[in-house]
């Protein structure tokens, strides 16, 4: 369907139909357009592990020696296979572009980043506790107003 084609039917529809069914039609191509955008499930979970040290190494844009380096000084533990080969996750690969980000540009050294990288662990764990707590609040809320009105 042509663009102008598509704009002549919409003014056919448009005349033909009231308001309530102009605004749900409107409604239902919302909702087939937003369908269509939403990003897809991944089917694998980020901290699977899945990139060799050179295809790593090429996503972060840093030398595979340097991977290596970063793991000697514990700033990066990937996952091994059967032959030993190193395998990066995604998550491991959004660590190490920090890890690129702090050393390369702020220029902070091997033990600032082994702070900063914990502390960054533990926020997302506060992170994660604090959203538990409100979920447990509004529970609480919730069946403090129901036992209220009873």
């Amino acid at each position: 369907m042509t663009k102008e084609t598509y704009h002549q039917t919409l003014r056919v529809n448009k005349n033909a139909m009231g308001e309530d069914d102009m605004s749900q039609e409107i409604n239902k191509i919302y909702e087939i357009f937003s369908n269509l955008l939403k990003p897809r499930q991944a089917e694998v979970s980020n901290s699977e592990p899945r990139y060799v040290i050179s295809v790593a190494a090429r996503m972060v844009g840093i030398e595979a020696h340097t991977l290596r380096y970063y793991e000697r000084l514990g700033l990066v533990q990937p996952q091994r296979s059967r032959g030993n080969i190193r395998l990066y996750s995604q998550d491991d690969v959004d660590q190490l572009c920090c890890i690129k980000t702090l050393m390369g540009d702020l220029g902070i050294n091997s033990a600032g980043i082994e702070v900063a990288l914990r502390l960054m662990q533990r926020m997302e764990e506060i992170q994660h506790q604090l959203g538990e707590m409100e979920i447990r609040v509004e529970r609480l809320m919730k069946t403090n107003m129901e036992s209220d009105i009873e």
